[in-house]
């Protein structure tokens, strides 16, 4: 038997080991036959606790090891089957300690043992527009490379190089790749010498479904659960004249702005404006900014009377969410989540508020630039006027 048949057969055993080890991490089934929710919890646990590691004990890497981890990286889905991926190991400690001293992000290189450089071969790629192939595979063989590396009981961090094109030049020319050959990424590896928490980076508003408009799920149910508290609390009818808002801390908060009617209606978040009396120390107003190109400026024309509805700091990602997207290009109030409310004069707010103002329109007119000083000069230099809208505060309701 010669030597390659003996590494291999050592390599084949280590696969087999591991697996067994994956399949029983955390098991306590007795020693007995891995069930498919121990490999699942294994396989889990394994992707759930990767992290990057940036300090590496002295200590080399066994080469069995090595090779365990570059055939996991090879084993990454590829489209077309090209398998455009190559690996350069490190371990000569002047190029590492010159990788490390060129690049701020890759000082870590130099303490580690050994690096390896995942490029892509631009020769095995497909024509046109599918010529950035390269670029998925040999990421998802990086991807596959971290946690073959965790899995060992390895450490490694993804150190990115292209697409900065210092950077590619730069790995090229040190460790002479010929020029069809595309550094992706550095992968310092060693044992670790720091245990750095995993961090969660699970955010359900990241998803989708369906359709990108499609409110995501996960954060309708959460808005609809904070709804449901909310609504556990009544509305109760105060006079205006009660209100203790401070009107700097005001609108400092998540505040909505809505108008319209139950057939047409519009919001939009507010950050500006202001609190007081006008016309009469009895008559308590509110005064809002409308830039003239938002959706709602029509709809705040057209309209006698609008509402302002306040939130706790639970709704700030909501009120984010109403400032960022456009009426005119779908209904955002459905995909906020928040519930409709509407007044007995048939004006709309929000059922999940803190607060709610409903207001009569007194005044409404653009900015005039010939009373503008100079910070108004500057801020408008490059952008549409605002409307300045006051309204008095007819009804104010409070939760209790």
């Amino acid at each position: 038997m010669n030597t390659s048949q003996t590494l291999n057969i050592l390599l084949a055993v280590a696969l087999v080991l591991l697996s067994v080890k994956l399949a029983f991490f955390s098991s306590d089934n007795g020693g007995g036959k891995p069930d498919e929710s121990t490999a699942t919890a294994a396989a889990m646990e394994n992707i759930m606790t990767r992290t990057s590691i940036r300090d590496y004990e002295d200590r080399a890497v066994e080469d069995d090891k090595l090779e365990l981890v570059l055939r996991a990286a090879m084993a990454a889905p590829s489209a077309g089957n090209k398998q455009p991926w190559r690996f350069v190991v490190v371990k000569d400690k002047a190029v590492l300690s010159a990788l490390s001293a060129k690049f701020q992000t890759m000082k870590m290189v130099e303490k580690a043992p050994l690096a390896v450089v995942v490029c892509g071969d631009t020769t095995q790629i497909f024509p046109g527009e599918g010529r950035d192939y390269w670029v998925e595979d040999a990421s998802a063989a990086t991807e596959n490379l971290l946690l073959a590396a965790h899995a060992q009981g390895l450490g490694a961090v993804w150190c990115g190089v292209y697409p900065l094109s210092e950077r590619v030049r730069y790995v090229q020319e040190l460790l002479q790749l010929p020029d069809h050959i595309v550094p992706l990424n550095v992968v310092p590896m060693g044992y670790p010498a720091e245990d750095p928490a995993p961090k969660d980076k699970w955010n359900p508003s990241f998803i989708h479904y369906e359709l990108w408009d499609n409110a995501d799920a996960a954060a309708q149910q959460a808005v609809a659960a904070k709804a449901n508290d909310a609504s556990a609390k009544a509305w109760k009818k105060i006079d205006p004249h009660e209100l203790r808002e401070n009107p700097f801390d005001f609108f400092s908060n998540a505040l909505a702005l809505t108008v319209g009617t139950k057939d047409k209606l519009n919001a939009m978040t507010i950050g500006w404006g202001g609190l007081g009396v006008l016309w009469g120390k009895d008559r308590p107003v509110i005064t809002v900014y409308v830039e003239k190109r938002r959706y709602t400026h029509q709809f705040m024309e057209d309209n006698d009377y609008f509402t302002v509805t306040a939130f706790t700091k639970d709704y700030d990602s909501t009120l984010h969410y109403l400032g960022t997207v456009s009426g005119r290009d779908e209904d955002k109030i459905k995909g906020s989540g928040l519930t409709l409310k509407f007044t007995d004069a048939g004006n709309p707010a929000f059922e999940e508020g803190r607060l709610i103002l409903e207001c009569k329109k007194l005044y409404g007119a653009p900015f005039d630039p010939a009373g503008f000083g100079e910070l108004a000069k500057q801020e408008y230099s490059n952008r549409p006027l605002h409307s300045v809208y006051i309204g008095e505060i007819v009804n104010a309701w409070v939760k209790e």
